[in-house]
């Protein structure tokens, strides 16, 4: 079914005359004529009957002609949104990211985002990783922001930069020695951070090189919320150091590096695509110039080849 056509029976139930439709719609009476024969062969139903000098729908064209109207209107109403945003030519960036980040990171990005580009607007999303992912690929979201690589092959992959884990241990109230050995942590409570696949993988192969099986008691996927368990002394976590610098620096927390330090690439992810919207080069740009903006910045390093 046509729009054309749904538009000629909904003006011939409202005018009941082809010629009259015609007038409307600026057609002829036999372009009418055949729009409405269309529906009916397609629908294998008569869409109207003749009452005197007058055409009615009978009830398969009045229901169509009741959906019909709810098509019309819903496309209309499209065509004007879209018009809208031609007229005030604005930039609509819709990015995602998890809730840790949305947090320590988008509001900067966003400000300067919006320095550089201010006839725009900006929609933030946060969720799952895997739900980030998806929303990307189906278009829903012009981009995210997230730990790299994601191994899929409908996106497009741009490290930003390299975070490193750490220890994240209680104050010295809590856990009174000063600088404890990994023996000391072995059998210390441990708060699991478990949000994605490559976190758990680097966790993983943290753990297997230290030859430490962790005591894990609590399993909790925001890194604020584990912050504050460690904070109370109910465990040690592993995080990345951005999220607990700021902690450290006040002595609400302590930190402990590995004995290999890791590091593990974050950035964002977009669509390939021939053509991808102005904004995601826009955003792009803004992005890769963290340094600049990016208040935690000294508590990263440039992305890993």
């Amino acid at each position: 079914m046509e729009l054309s056509q749904l538009r000629a029976l909904v003006t011939l139930q409202e005018l009941a005359s082809l010629a009259r439709v015609g007038e409307q719609l600026h057609l002829s009476p036999s372009a009418v004529f055949c729009q409405i024969r269309q529906l009916e062969e397609e629908t294998g139903h008569k869409m109207y009957e003749r009452v005197g000098k007058s055409l009615h729908l009978t009830g398969a064209g009045e229901m169509l002609a009741q959906h019909a109207q709810k098509i019309l209107a819903a496309h209309d109403a499209a065509m004007l949104a879209i018009k809208a945003q031609a007229r005030s030519r604005k930039e609509i960036l819709r990015i995602g990211c998890g809730p840790h980040n949305s947090v320590r990171v988008i509001p900067y990005l966003v400000r300067a985002f919006l320095k550089a580009h201010p006839n725009s607007e900006v929609r933030v999303e946060t969720s799952e990783d895997e739900a980030l992912v998806r929303d990307v690929r189906l278009g829903v979201l012009d981009t995210a922001l997230m730990g790299v690589p994601v191994g899929d092959k409908e996106l497009c992959e741009e490290p930003l930069w390299s975070c490193e884990y750490v220890f994240a241990l209680p104050p010295a109230a809590l856990f009174p020695k000063r600088r404890p050995t990994l023996a000391d942590l072995r059998d210390v409570p441990f708060i699991r951070f478990h949000r994605t696949a490559s976190v758990d993988s680097h966790m993983k192969k943290i753990w297997s090189e230290l030859g430490i099986e962790p005591n894990v008691v609590i399993e909790n996927d925001q890194a604020d919320s584990i912050k504050e368990l460690v904070k109370l002394g109910l465990g040690i976590a592993l995080l990345p150091l951005p999220a607990v610098d700021k902690e450290v620096k006040s002595g609400a927390l302590r930190m402990r590096r590995p004995s290999r330090r890791l590091f593990y690439n974050y950035g964002m992810i977009y669509r390939q695509a021939g053509s991808p919207p102005r904004v995601v080069a826009h955003v792009r740009e803004v992005a890769h110039q963290w340094k600049d903006w990016w208040p935690h910045a000294s508590s990263v390093a440039p992305p890993i080849p």
